[in-house]
């Protein structure tokens, strides 16, 4: 076919299914990258330079991405409105790392679907994600911020592990603007989380409770199937008696 007779959201579709792997892991080389800037580690100055361009390059493709799922979109409005997250990371070039989730989520959306990873693999993989980028970022926001409390990186991925569980550490907690806002987005993930375990334990619940009831009727069916059976071959053995009773008695007769 014809790729102009396709209509937009076919478009899309082929779109998705030819780069969403290239962005997701694109998405997992920005994350090494990010996490190594944020932490400060040392390197010379010329793999300094190579991871820089590596980063703005990534960030260029990332904007490239997203002005195709734009255009190629039914409703490029609608589509800007459902994926803020997309827009802002790559218009706000310090909410870069948000891009990491959106693709993640897309990621494991994929093989969720192809059936290499099982839903409750995928919540734990998301969680383990949210709490090392929300901990990279806190880190980053916090680390050098006059009166901060996360001053060391392990201070920050014990936190983001308090805050995501929305247990909380009263000991640790955000004093710039861009900590508390990373805080805030990790408090509603984690309720979010919470919501998709307590769904996925009560739909484990029921299809236990489903099997077990069918387990129940089809031995009920079994067992009845198996009466009948019984039933049937006493009746013939009654008959086979009935008849040959009725054979002897016709025979002095004769």
């Amino acid at each position: 076919m014809d790729v102009r007779e396709l209509t937009h959201g076919q478009k899309y579709e082929a779109y998705e299914g030819r780069f969403d792997s290239l962005m997701l892991a694109l998405a997992a080389l920005f994350l090494v990258i990010w996490s190594f800037d944020s932490l400060d580690a040392s390197f010379s100055p010329g793999i300094d330079a190579a991871l820089r361009i590596a980063r703005i390059a990534i960030w260029i493709i990332f904007g490239i991405d997203l002005v195709a799922r734009i255009v190629l979109a039914k409703n490029s409005w609608r589509f800007i409105l459902k994926h803020p997250l997309d827009v802002l990371a790559v218009v706000i070039p310090p909410l870069r790392p948000l891009k990491i989730l959106t693709v993640f989520t897309t990621g494991t959306r994929m093989v969720t679907r192809a059936g290499l990873v099982k839903s409750g693999q995928a919540v734990v993989a998301s969680a383990a994600l949210l709490i090392w980028v929300g901990a990279v970022a806190e880190f980053n926001y916090e680390n050098d911020a006059a009166g901060a409390v996360i001053v060391h990186f392990k201070d920050a991925l014990w936190w983001s592990v308090t805050t995501i569980t929305t247990v909380g550490d009263g000991n640790f907690y955000p004093v710039t603007l861009g900590g508390r806002i990373v805080a805030s987005g990790l408090m509603f993930s984690g309720i979010a989380l919470l919501g998709v375990v307590t769904a996925s334990v009560a739909a484990w619940f029921v299809r236990l409770t489903s099997v077990e009831s069918e387990g129940k009727v089809l031995e009920a069916e079994r067992r009845q199937a198996t009466d009948e059976r019984r039933i049937a071959a006493r009746m013939d053995a009654l008959e086979a008696k009935i008849d040959r009773l009725l054979d002897r008695e016709e025979g002095p007769q004769r």
